[in-house]
């Protein structure tokens, strides 16, 4: 439609939205976490296609650790957590990691000091584990870096990825005497 001067008027039109029905809040949630998830991947792969492997690894490191830096303490607190401990730092992750972001995750508790974390598939940031499992090293620099944050006598041992051929990834939480 034109105006008197020929400039274009727009109408305004009906917005598509999704059906309550076919779309609940659940379903909205799933797919918005998923979507997040395939850009990640993409976004590492480009980095990884213009950058290389050391250089990839070494920005996963550092995302991984100024995002230990910034979510580790408040997400801590949200879940309730309040201790400094193994158990703790580990309890973070099966929360944030699995319970949150939605992959399949459990601890086990080996002794006192002591505590297995485990991620099984499948891999909800690369599903077909296609990537080199430095890259999943370094972006174990986040459990790394939120120990030290907790309790600097917490080491952080990666023990398997599902990357590297592994059936399931494993991050050992153990607090060194001193």
């Amino acid at each position: 439609m034109l105006n008197f001067k020929g400039d274009m008027i727009m109408t305004k039109e009906q917005q598509p939205t999704l059906s309550e029905k076919d779309w609940p809040e659940m379903r909205k949630l799933k797919a918005s976490n998923k979507s997040g998830w395939m850009y990640f991947e993409h976004l590492v792969k480009t980095i990884y296609k213009h950058l290389g492997e050391e250089k990839t690894c070494e920005i996963l490191s550092d995302l991984m650790r100024d995002n230990a830096r910034r979510l580790l303490v408040p997400g801590m607190k949200s879940f309730g957590i309040t201790g400094n401990d193994a158990w703790a730092v580990a309890s973070y992750f099966k929360l944030a990691t699995g319970d949150v972001i939605g992959y399949k995750a459990e601890l086990e508790r080996v002794s006192p000091k002591k505590v297995i974390y485990r991620l099984f598939a499948p891999c909800l940031w690369f599903p077909k584990l296609d990537i080199p499992h430095t890259f999943c090293e370094a972006m174990g620099s986040f459990e790394k870096e939120a120990a030290k944050i907790i309790n600097p006598k917490i080491k952080v041992t990666c023990n398997k990825l599902m990357t590297a051929g592994a059936s399931c990834c494993e991050f050992v939480f153990e607090e060194e005497d001193s």
